[in-house]
């Protein structure tokens, strides 16, 4: 199973139907739609802000993904984030 932490009272929120890997962090306020795919040793904090995944986005192997306080990331419907990318916002 996925590492998910809780932060602030927030916890991450997965649908039944994505898949997290294992090796894969989620903390805080993020939220996975359904049939999503995150990678091995990605990183979602959503320690300062949200992060949302639309339906069928994918997050490939080592992305890290975080946001400015008050901001959210929005990883649009069938939205793809390639190898090791870094999305910061």
């Amino acid at each position: 199973m996925a590492k998910l932490y809780s932060i602030e009272g927030k916890a991450p929120a997965v649908d039944p139907d994505a898949f997290v890997h294992p090796d894969a962090v989620l903390i805080g306020d993020v939220r996975i739609g359904p049939g999503c795919y995150i990678g091995p040793c990605a990183c979602l904090r959503g320690d300062f802000g949200r992060i949302r995944l639309e339906a069928g986005a994918i997050v490939q192997d080592t992305c890290v993904i975080h946001t400015f306080p008050e901001q959210e990331v929005l990883i649009e419907t069938g939205g793809l984030l390639g190898h090791g990318a870094v999305i910061h916002g």
